[in-house]
């Protein structure tokens, strides 16, 4: 072959290389928008992990259960609260009452049900009675939020013990034969469980700078009573007005309007932390009020939990009670004024309220 000829083949390759390595370079512009995009990406990466830090250690003040067994009341020392016996009502011996057999505990991907346990605590770092008990219902298929009061007074099935009021499976072996006292009776599953007693609540509202609520007549008299300044009708209060309206009993029909309070009290916190939620906000929240919190849920679970509802955007919280009207007879047991629940009725509706879409 020719050597010119060669070379000139040479040179052509070459030239066609050089072309193409000039074509796939990237130009001076795009090279240092990449540089800028990368910079700001890793800066992004190290804001978040800074953030996903600092949120950690801070949810880590939130008490937890440590582990060790809880110090729990034998059944040979239950005890049965005595009520002054109110004329007409049935007195019935507990061998009387027939419950349903056991169900199946009903549970959803798309559901999470946390009991709120209000301590009933009159002297700062001890613990009480469980003054409320609530479950807070997160359904993602519906995007609603759920507020339901169990009545305290129910007489129900606790495993271990004789049949008792709810509120005492709580005392006897918390928070754990609380759950097991609920999904046994009522055949729902309680995912986790939050505890704050009257102090943590009263600090809430007063960082929120007070809820609304809507007062009648006999709830305002009675406030005064106590040294609030309130009026029939709309009312802004502070955080220890707000306490004196959830816990008041002698106000209306009993235990079942002093729950009705509680369910407005809480949609009323939930809508003002909609209206004041802010950076400066949330640290102080978190200083102030997580070290009076107790909970069984993890730090990645609340962050999750929190994340969750905020992309939910419910515009509110729907309230219901149990047992509902209809659905229990009041009756005298043991020296007990108490409320028998048709559990096959209340499961029914229970269930209704959680899992419908």
């Amino acid at each position: 072959m020719d050597e010119n000829k060669i070379k000139s083949e040479n040179k052509v390759a070459e030239a066609d290389t050089q072309k193409h390595r000039k074509k796939r370079r990237f130009p001076i512009w795009a090279r240092v928008v990449s540089i800028i995009l990368a910079s700001v990406l890793l800066l992004s990466l190290a804001a978040v992990g800074t953030a996903y830090i600092f949120i950690n250690s801070q949810l880590s003040k939130i008490e937890r259960p440590d582990g060790d067994p809880i110090e729990t009341v034998p059944p040979k020392d239950e005890i049965f609260e005595e009520d002054e016996y109110q004329e007409g009502t049935q007195i019935v011996a507990p061998e009387d009452i027939i419950w349903d057999d056991d169900v199946n505990v009903l549970h959803s991907d798309s559901v999470i049900n946390i009991l709120l346990v209000g301590q009933d605590t009159r002297t700062e770092g001890t613990t009480g009675r469980t003054d409320s008990m609530m479950i807070l219902t997160v359904n993602t298929k519906s995007n609603k939020l759920k507020v339901t009061s169990l009545m305290r007074d129910m007489y129900v099935q606790i495993p271990g013990y004789s049949d008792n009021r709810l509120n005492t499976a709580y005392f006897f072996g918390g928070y754990e034969l609380l759950q097991a006292t609920i999904e046994k009776n009522f055949g729902i599953r309680i995912d986790y469980f939050a505890e704050i007693d009257f102090f943590a609540f009263v600090k809430v509202v007063d960082m929120l700078d007070g809820i609304y609520v809507d007062l009648n007549a006999e709830e305002a008299a009675m406030l005064k009573v106590w040294g609030h300044r309130t009026v029939e009708g709309r009312n802004r209060l502070d955080g220890d007005a707000a306490l004196s309206y959830c816990t008041m009993r002698y106000v209306g029909n009993a235990d079942y309007d002093r729950t009705q309070r509680q369910r407005k009290a809480m949609a009323s916190v939930y809508a003002r932390l909609k209206e004041t939620v802010s950076v400066p906000f949330i640290l102080q929240l978190v200083d102030e009020i997580f070290p009076q919190i107790k909970t069984n849920m993890t730090n990645g679970q609340i962050m999750s939990l929190v994340m969750t509802v905020y992309s939910m955007n419910a515009e509110g919280i729907e309230q219901y009670r149990i047992p509902a009207d209809g659905t229990f007879t009041s009756m005298y047991i043991r020296g007990m004024a108490v409320l028998v629940p048709d559990l096959s009725a209340c499961r029914k509706y229970l269930q209704e309220i959680l899992y419908s879409d």
